[in-house]
Formats: structure tokens, C-alpha cells, sequence
């Protein structure tokens, strides 16, 4: 039987080793322990006028924005048209070429671009080499934009302009979330075919559930 001597040391031993496996198995589970999760950066949408552009419809649109998107809504500094963007022939804007530009010259720390003018716009339609319309979005691109033009000429009050114009925002915007025109009966993402007022006036103002529905987890959850 070892003297009691020798039992301490046999103890001392025990306690050590046990001691240096329990760092061990520390060191070894702060290695294989998954990495915290960076947080997402911030989802900024900046309104940008393009030109002279009233306030009140500005703020119109970011109420819109507010109303139904967890992400912040900014205004910023007006930028003039880009004149290469300008159609002589018909003395109106090219929308496409407008996209173009902004998406070559994006406001900082933008994850989406909101353009708004008072300015008239157009873009080829099929046959039509330059169609008037209200706004143009890129499908799943990072802008669009919307024109208060036809809205100014056709609405007969104030309060019918800015409802026009605040639906008009939406469905471009739903462009950029990768929405195509929808056939679902009221869906802001109706095809107004030629026919901004009437398509304007019958829209819900919202995306239809089958639209929220091709969205991933991430932009869904950014959705009000």
C-alpha cells in the first residue's frame, strides 16, 4: 500500500491532469463554436428628386415607403435630369437612359434608388420606339423611377394626385424586389397598360400575397 506520501502526489497528479483537460476541451469548443452572426447593414432607400421637384410630393413618397417597409426612408439633395438622358425628337426624358445613370452614379449607402420628377418621361414599348409613361423600374435592379406628369395633367384634386402618385411608387419599387406585372386582381402590380389613371384608381396599394410569395425569407421580412 503506497504511504501516504506518495497517495498526495497521486492525488496532486489527478487534479492537475483533470485540470489541464477541461482547458482543453474549453480551448477546443471556442474553436469549433460557430462564429457570432454579423448584423445585416441597414436597408437605406433614397428618395432622390430629379430636377424641380414640390416637397410635398417627396414626402408623399417616403410616407408610402414608411408605411410599408422596415428599412429607412431618406430624402436627399435634388440632382439635375442627366441631359443624356433627354429625347429632342419629343422633348421628354428617356426613363431607361435615366436608370441607367443613376445606377452608374447610385447615392451612397443605398440599397435601393427612388427617383422623382415632375419631368415628362417615356421608354420603348414593343413596337413603340418612345411610349409616355409614369415610371419605369428595373426588375430586381436597384432603381426606378416615377413621374408626377400625367398625374399633374389628369387629377382634379390634390388629394387624387398624391394617392396616384404614391401608388405609382409602390409598383415601381415592386420592380426592384423582382416583381413582374401581376394579374391578380388589385394587386399594386397590375399592368397599367397604356392607362396610369384607371390602373391608379383600382390598385389595392398593396402586393398581393402572390407576389410576397417569390420573395426570399430575408426581403419578405423587410415587407410591412
Amino acid at each position: 500500500m503506497p504511504d501516504a506520501a506518495t497517495l498526495w502526489i497521486m492525488r496532486t497528479r489527478r487534479v492537475v491532469s483533470l485540470g489541464l483537460l477541461f482547458i482543453t476541451l474549453v480551448l477546443v469548443g471556442s474553436f469549433l463554436a460557430p462564429a457570432a452572426a454579423e448584423p445585416s447593414p441597414e436597408r437605406v432607400v433614397a428618395i432622390v428628386p430629379l430636377g424641380k421637384v414640390r416637397q410635398e410630393f417627396l414626402d408623399k413618397v417616403q410616407q408610402e415607403f414608411q408605411s410599408r417597409m422596415k428599412v429607412r426612408i431618406r430624402i436627399d439633395p435634388a440632382r439635375e435630369l442627366p441631359q443624356e438622358a433627354w429625347y429632342a425628337p419629343r422633348s421628354r426624358w428617356r426613363a431607361d437612359r435615366i436608370l441607367e445613370w443613376l445606377d452608374e452614379n447610385p447615392p451612397e449607402g443605398a440599397w435601393r434608388v427612388v427617383a422623382v420628377t415632375e419631368a415628362e418621361i417615356s421608354a420603348t414599348k414593343g413596337n413603340i420606339l418612345d411610349w409616355g409613361i409614369a415610371g419605369l423600374g428595373s426588375i430586381g435592379g436597384p432603381s426606378c423611377l416615377v413621374s408626377a406628369h400625367i398625374y399633374k395633367k389628369h387629377s382634379k384634386t390634390k388629394e387624387a394626385l398624391l394617392r396616384r402618385l404614391g401608388d405609382l411608387a409602390v409598383h415601381e419599387f415592386g420592380h426592384t424586389l423582382g416583381f413582374p406585372h401581376c394579374e391578380e386582381t388589385g394587386c399594386v402590380m397590375a399592368d397599367a397598360k397604356g392607362k396610369a389613371i384607371s390602373s391608379a384608381d383600382s390598385s389595392s396599394g398593396h402586393y398581393c400575397a402572390k407576389c410576397l410569395g417569390t420573395l426570399s425569407a430575408e426581403d419578405r421580412a423587410l415587407v410591412k
